[in-house]
C-alpha cells in the first residue's frame, strides 16, 4: 500500500480508479521514510480486543 500511494496511487499508476481523490503527484518517499511511516501506524494499532474472550473462537 504504502509503495502504491508513494508511486502517485492509480493516476500515478496511469489506472483512474473512479474512487481516489487522492491528487496524483509522487509522495517521492525514501525507503527509510515509508519504514519509519509503517512503524507509526503499527503503534496505532490496538489488538487487546483479539484476547478478550468474548471474542475468541470457542470451536
Amino acid at each position: 500500500v504504502m509503495d502504491f500511494y508513494n508511486k502517485g496511487g492509480g493516476k500515478g499508476l496511469h489506472i483512474a480508479p473512479a474512487n481516489q481523490t487522492l491528487p496524483f503527484e509522487k509522495l517521492k518517499l525514501s525507503k527509510k521514510e515509508m519504514r519509519q511511516i509503517i512503524l507509526f501506524m503499527k503503534t496505532l494499532t490496538d489488538t487487546s480486543a483479539l484476547h478478550q474472550n468474548k471474542y475468541v473462537n470457542h470451536q
